[in-house]
């Protein structure tokens, strides 16, 4: 994968880093599981087309920038505006996408609701 880009994986990294996220979280927010998200940053595998227009989607920038340049220096010093706009219109555009996160968060917050339920009814306190 390293004729993919020399940009690709770095590029990966400072957009998920900017939007303070953390690999795992990349499968709540566009579908990736963490395994593929970390072989994407690693240049290891690469997205399908349509894997690479979501991800530019996200992250409000084209498909160019995420491939061939250098991001971080582009931005060095400035703060990408585009993310809190951009991430509204790929979910109004995608709306299953919206909804299917939604329903992962809503998942993970009953099931630590209920992790915490059985820890106090197993606690002698």
């Amino acid at each position: 994968m390293e004729n993919f880009s020399n940009y690709f994986g770095k590029n990966l990294q400072f957009l998920r880093k900017e939007k303070k996220l953390r690999q795992h979280q990349m499968l709540d927010c566009l579908g990736f599981s963490r395994t593929t998200w970390s072989n994407y940053e690693q240049c290891r595998t690469a997205p399908s087309l349509d894997g690479l227009i979501k991800i530019a989607k996200f992250f409000g920038v084209s498909l160019d920038e995420l491939i061939a340049q250098d991001i971080e220096q582009k931005f060095k010093g400035k703060k990408h505006k585009a993310y809190a706009y951009n991430e509204t219109v790929v979910m109004a555009e995608e709306p299953n996408m919206a909804l299917d996160y939604i329903r992962s968060r809503l998942e993970r917050l009953e099931n630590e609701i209920d992790i915490i339920r059985s820890s106090q009814e197993s606690s002698p306190f």
